[in-house]
């Protein structure tokens, strides 16, 4: 595969017009195999006046075959995650739905300079501005065996815990809490995002941490995208 230039941008044709769509860039390594039998949707940035909007296409998809979402990566989560949610929920439930087919992210990997790839199938979005530390304190005893953190994503601000710490120090300051806090115990991530981030952050944290995982960190499959708004002590910007 020839060498990706660092601003990926990949060009779909519809209703003959040529349209461009720009994946994120990210350091980060996915699933790097070409995956056959696919459908693609499509997510392309968009502006009426000075509003952003994902113009959706998925007219192709078909529900027998693994799904590879192509999404702009200047599109915020309040635009495409509800969309997100319903495709993902009509590829899994169709009557024409085959097991063993899976929802893909697509980005451009800049350490092995190709197009990758990320699973979200087994992911729950949560949309109703929660957070995952209230479900937490709801559920105790689901949770009691596993040292939990909380990590929270806004615009400006990134949580551990209810502790802003700098995103140039993520990795190495959540790796040295959990080695910290663990106890033995099995690490669970609980990942909340707010929904006016962008998609482009969104997937660098959701792919960064997924290279994280270990026999002893695990990453929560339910995941929170909230209002910050809406969210009570909510304590992110």
């Amino acid at each position: 595969m020839k060498k990706l230039i660092i601003l990926l941008i990949l060009v779909s044709f519809f209703s003959c017009k040529k349209t461009e769509i720009k994946i994120p860039t990210l350091p980060n390594k996915g699933i790097e195999k070409v995956i056959y039998n696919h459908s693609e949707v499509w997510m392309f940035f968009t502006l009426n006046e000075n509003d952003t909007i994902a113009d959706i296409n998925r007219k192709n998809t078909i529900a027998t075959t693994h799904w590879i979402y192509n999404i702009d990566k200047r599109l915020p989560l309040k635009t495409i995650i509800n969309s997100i949610n319903k495709l993902q929920y009509k590829h899994a439930n169709s009557i024409h739905s085959k097991k063993g087919m899976h929802d893909y992210f697509s980005y451009s990997d800049t350490i092995s300079k190709k197009l990758s790839f990320i699973s979200f199938d087994s992911i729950s979005f949560k949309t109703d501005s929660l957070l995952s530390k209230y479900v937490i304190k709801k559920s105790p005893k689901k949770y009691i065996n596993f040292n939990n953190i909380n990590l929270t994503f806004s615009k400006n601000q990134l949580l551990l815990n209810d502790t802003e710490i700098k995103r140039s120090e993520f990795k190495k300051t959540l790796l040295d809490f959990i080695d910290f806090s663990s106890d033995n115990k099995i690490t669970l991530l609980h990942l909340n995002f707010s929904e006016d981030i962008l998609y482009a952050d969104f997937l660098n944290y959701l792919t960064l941490i997924n290279n994280l995982k270990t026999p002893k960190i695990k990453v929560d499959n339910e995941m929170f995208v909230f209002n910050k708004t809406k969210v009570p002590n909510c304590n992110c910007n």
